[in-house]
């Protein structure tokens, strides 16, 4: 049985005999527990390689959760794993990394190069026993309640911005910028105040608009307009003097 059997010894945990599998009992706080010991280990380890600086020997607590989304485009919250510090959700894994205690960086204790990844499941199957026993013995606190964001897939890739290339001065800009001149033929003319803005096709700034008119018509101004109402300036009212 899987509970009887040498842990480190087992070549395949896919069939650890019979077609069983050593992650068999795995519940989904198992899981959890083992994408966690696989993405802080292969955190420390990326970023040691990466910044190749023996002065940093690792991630600063402050600095993991912002690495942690740099590296695998996920968000860690240690309150996911039912605590509440970076050094309290490494004691979940503490076979696997830890946080020095002078230094305050993740650091790993497993080997520089692991040969194989059944480590990991390994060491979640040796955790979960130890578990078990402690539970089997009325120790409570020993149960582990995960939130379901404990396992999260990785979030989309960010499109590659493209570099935007400014034409140096003096480079004539193409024909479809804007600011644009307009045709001729729809240039507009100001206006003042309160009157009618047309199209002018061939009158100076300033002129008046006349209408088109065929060949050999004259055109003629049009009757003066009788006051009315609406033409008509109204009195300055404040210059009356009013009737009792």
């Amino acid at each position: 049985e899987v509970g009887d059997l040498d842990i480190f010894s087992v070549e395949d945990v896919c069939d650890v005999g019979g077609g069983e599998p050593l992650f068999a009992n795995f519940t989904f706080e198992d899981w959890a527990l083992v994408q966690l010991r696989f993405d802080l280990y292969f955190l420390q380890l990326a970023y040691r390689r990466d910044v190749n600086d023996p002065e940093r020997i690792g991630i600063h607590d402050s600095h993991i959760a912002f690495y942690y989304t740099k590296y695998f485009r996920k968000q860690l919250n240690p309150k996911y794993f039912g605590v509440s510090t970076n050094t309290e959700l490494c004691k979940l894994v503490k076979d696997t990394v830890t946080i020095k205690d002078d230094m305050q960086v993740l650091t790993s204790v497993l080997a520089e190069d692991t040969e194989t990844f059944d480590i990991f499941v390994k060491l979640t199957e040796e955790g979960r026993r130890e578990r078990q026993r402690r539970i089997d013995a009325g120790d409570e606190t020993a149960k582990l309640k995960f939130s379901p964001m404990a396992i999260q897939q990785p979030g989309p890739l960010k499109p590659a911005t493209v570099p935007v290339t400014v034409p140096p001065s003096g480079v004539p800009r193409p024909a479809s910028v804007w600011p644009q001149a307009r045709p001729v033929a729809q240039q507009w003319t100001a206006a003042g105040r309160g009157a009618t803005v047309f199209p002018q096709t061939s009158v100076a700034a300033g002129a008046a608009f006349r209408p088109q008119i065929q060949a050999g018509q004259r055109w003629t101004a049009p009757p003066a307009q009788a006051p009315t109402l609406y033409n008509v300036r109204p009195p300055n009212l404040a210059q009356q003097k009013w009737r009792s």
